[in-house]
């Protein structure tokens, strides 16, 4: 990909998390609150409640009912006989791929960003947050040297991406940000990328319509 974004600086995070702030503080402040209200993880209604809410805000599609499984009812059940609240408070990595990991009719189901979503909300400053926009930064800055070089299917490997977020605010001065205000930078940067990329789709295949238009064209002009 060409040079969409330039290399980040304190300047830019502080903007973006201004930005974010302005933008999502109705979302923020219900999910703070609600965390604050049910911070534990042992009562099915509790985090019942929990696992909705952020299903339903981060667009994590994990159906409620329906065919298609793990439903919420199968992910809270796993987190309730889990009992992960010590390992949230410790900052296992091993936590998250517990909870992502759940095994349904003899099938293994893998909901990664929701999970690190989960632990996120419940412990900011020990996991950061994975999803599209998070992968597609972290590649564009490895791939323009801001970071060392890494296999992208590292990242759905928790331990390696929370110590790539952490190599990347060490290796752009951003060491006084904690992983939640680097994630309202990413969201925004990395979402730019995204919007390239989709721009770049679409004008390959409008430039691929527009051949295949003027080669029927030309089809019909030499038919006798």
């Amino acid at each position: 990909m060409t040079d969409v974004l330039e290399k980040p600086t304190v300047e830019a995070v502080k903007a973006a998390g201004k930005t974010f702030d302005e933008k999502y503080r109705v979302f923020e402040d219900a999910l703070k609150g609600l965390l604050e209200h049910y911070p534990n993880n042992i009562k099915t209604e509790d985090v019942l409640l929990k696992v909705i809410t952020l299903n339903d805000l981060y667009s994590t599609h994990i159906p409620l009912y329906g065919n298609r499984i793990p439903t919420v009812w199968d992910v809270v059940d796993h987190i309730v006989k889990r009992r992960i609240d010590s390992d949230l408070d410790s900052g296992s990595t091993d936590l998250v791929y517990d909870i992502a990991k759940t095994e349904i009719q003899n099938k293994v189901h893998f909901n990664y960003s929701f999970a690190t979503k989960y632990c996120s909300w419940h412990r900011q400053d020990l996991f950061p947050i994975y999803d599209s926009r998070v992968d597609e930064y972290l590649w564009y800055s490895q791939d323009h040297g801001w970071i060392d070089p890494f296999k992208r299917e590292e990242l759905k490997i928790y331990k390696r991406l929370k110590e790539t977020i952490t190599e990347f605010q060490d290796k752009c001065g951003l060491g006084e940000f904690n992983f939640k205000q680097i994630d309202k930078f990413l969201y925004f940067e990395g979402g730019k990328l995204l919007e390239a990329i989709e721009k770049k789709k679409h004008a390959a295949i409008m430039t691929e319509s527009s051949q295949s238009l003027s080669e029927s064209n030309e089809d019909e002009k030499t038919k006798p």
